[in-house]
């Protein structure tokens, strides 16, 4: 097996400022360009994109069904079709007016910024009343569900639990049934503004302040415990769903809690979509967390039994196919590992379920900037009760991704730091303070929140853990190395973290080698992509703002020529030619680099 040389990464940081390239100005955010179809009538609202400061520029009405915030370089149809809804405008567009009391009509409609699972406008009417509109795309799960399960969460969350939730006016989890033709929730135009438009210029008290109260809201869901791993809903929409419904038996000190709702299962996409939603999966609930480990091993070994075809692995072999079994070996490992990915029933805190907050990034927070306290907190999408075992983490609003000190040291400034660039001082500042923001939530939980702590401060729970992230879906998704990794981790530390049992499973001294050739040829394509990033020429993703695609595209190819005259024979270069990352490649392609 050829592997990438150890390349002078600095070498290469040299070579991509003496190419000739063009900067995008942007790889990541949102564009107002657009594409179109057809205006809309004469008599229907305006159309616009969402701007940080101030209206947006004019759209057209198939922008509305469309996924328009970015452009890929490889795989872009298969991208663009998960993100495709069809919908009657003018239909939602009454549903709307009926919930906006005195409303005649809708005078606009602004697409907001694109997640990756939803499309969302705020319609504004002719009396000025706005609400906000969201449809789920194809890749967020299966539609039914999901809205019916987040309907019955916010429910919860508002009129149960007190939260700042946005509050429902109108919704569908049945397309058929509705004129709209497709699944929608229509809820309030949340107060405040999104966290994400003013964090950066918030001084460090401030947001301080802020992740108190986001440990506050995660204390009151700790204080709610359910009997059984899985999503909520409504006893009556499970049953009309063709569910049976299992009892919530939600507990709770401080009040109490309607017999409405029940423990369904999870609507997560990656057990739903694409081919997996016509299977016969085991999607939940689950009374015991070895149940749900073994559920996620069983589904992936019958998804690979049925549709896992030979496929080339670039980062293995340039000759050899990866096979289905190769995959299901992999995860007979798991199952005979599975029962041991779970918390130990002694542990109340680490094995009782909670409802926690799917993705608590900064802009799904909303807050009023007078006052810095959070009106809302926004997108509950497949949020689910589970094992606080799974739950535990720090908040992506305020991880550091990277090194933290050990300890509850204050993180300063190095001593030589007068001395060093402004771009240096400028990235040590800003690796200090997303350090800062990390340690003092973990202190604060430490001091509010006891129960989270217990689970949070324990440094083997990822370890143990990250197979079951890896499992679902780890053929499709090319994950075996990924999970094959994960459990190579477990069986080295296995001693210290179940040191009375012996280790079901191991790894010889072959497979050991073969994972750590396969292992250098994806850290050398990934740290070609982070040089990539950090310049700002093209992005890991290859996701970039459409204005900009047709100078990444260049850059692209441009670089790909660079990398591939790094080969230092014909063997190599056919390597590097197949393992440059922004390209289409099928999973049916042969031996000879075909597709079939």
């Amino acid at each position: 097996m050829r592997i990438i040389p150890r390349i002078s990464w600095s070498s290469w940081k040299s070579n991509v400022h003496a190419f000739p390239y063009s900067r995008p100005r942007n790889t990541r955010f949102f564009s107002t360009s657009r594409l179109g179809w057809r205006h809309c009538g004469s008599h229907s609202p305006e159309l616009y994109t969402e701007a940080q400061n101030g209206q947006g520029e004019k759209i057209f009405e198939g922008d509305l069904h469309r996924y328009t915030t970015h452009r890929w370089l490889f795989d872009e149809e298969k991208e663009l079709s998960k993100r495709y809804v069809e919908f009657d405008l003018q239909q939602l567009i009454q549903v709307a007016i009926s919930v906006c009391e005195g409303a005649q009509s809708c005078t606009k409609i602004t697409k907001c910024a694109e997640g990756l699972h939803n499309k969302a406008f705020i319609l504004t009417m002719d009396n000025g009343c706005e609400v906000f509109a969201k449809l789920p795309n194809p890749n967020a799960g299966p539609a039914h569900f999901t809205i019916a399960s987040e309907i019955a969460t916010r429910k919860l969350l508002s009129d149960v639990l007190k939260l700042p939730v946005t509050r429902v006016l109108a919704w569908s989890f049945d397309a058929a049934s509705t004129p709209v033709g497709a699944e929608y929730i229509i809820e309030e135009k949340a107060p405040g503004v999104r966290l994400g438009s003013i964090w950066s210029q918030w001084p460090r008290s401030s947001k301080l302040q802020l992740i108190t109260q986001v440990i506050d809201i995660q204390n009151i869901l700790t204080n709610v415990t359910f009997d059984m791993h899985g999503c909520i809903y409504f006893k009556d929409d499970l049953r009309s769903l063709g569910e049976e419904p299992k009892e919530a038996n939600i507990q709770s000190a401080t009040t109490s809690v309607p017999d409405i709702f029940a423990i369904g299962p999870l609507t997560t996409g990656e057990l739903w979509n694409g081919v997996r939603s016509g299977m016969d999966l085991d999607r939940g609930p689950w009374k015991e967390p070895s149940d749900y480990t073994r559920a996620l091993g069983h589904n992936e070994i019958a998804y690979i039994k049925s549709h896992a075809i030979p496929r080339m692995n670039y980062y293995r072999s340039l000759k050899t196919q990866e096979y289905p079994d190769d995959g299901l070996a992999l995860l007979t490992k798991y199952m005979k590992i599975a029962s041991y990915l779970t918390p130990q029933p002694t542990n109340k805190a680490a094995s009782s379920n909670f409802l926690m907050h799917p993705d608590l990034h900064l802009n799904n927070i909303f807050v009023d900037p007078e006052t810095l306290q959070i009106t809302r907190i926004v997108d509950w999408q497949s949020a689910c009760v589970a094992p606080l075992f799974y739950h535990a983490n720090v908040p992506k609003m305020c991880a550091h991704h990277g090194p933290l000190q050990e300890g509850w040291v204050v993180p300063e400034r190095p001593k030589d730091f007068d001395n060093l660039s402004a771009e240096e001082q400028r990235k040590i500042d800003a690796d200090l303070e997303g350090e800062i923001l990390h340690k003092y939530y973990e202190a604060q939980v430490y001091k509010r929140s006891p129960r989270y702590w217990s689970v949070l401060q324990n440094k083997n729970i990822p370890i143990i853990r990250k197979p079951v992230w890896l499992v679902t879906g780890a053929w499709e998704n090319r994950n075996l190395f990924f999970l094959r990794e994960s459990l190579i981790s477990l069986f080295a530390e296995w001693e210290e973290l179940v040191p009375d049992v012996p280790c079901p499973i191991d790894f010889t001294i072959r497979d050991v080698e073969l994972h750590s050739k396969e292992q250098e040829n994806i850290n050398g394509v990934g740290n070609l992509l982070t040089l990539f990033r950090d310049e700002g020429v093209l992005p890991v993703d290859g996701m970039v703002d459409p204005k900009d695609y047709d100078t990444a595209l260049k850059n692209s190819r441009k670089f790909k020529d660079i990398f591939i005259e790094l080969a230092e024979d014909d063997e190599e270069k056919e390597l590097f030619t197949k393992l440059w990352p922004y390209q289409e490649r099928a999973d049916t392609e042969s031996c000879d680099g075909s597709a079939r």
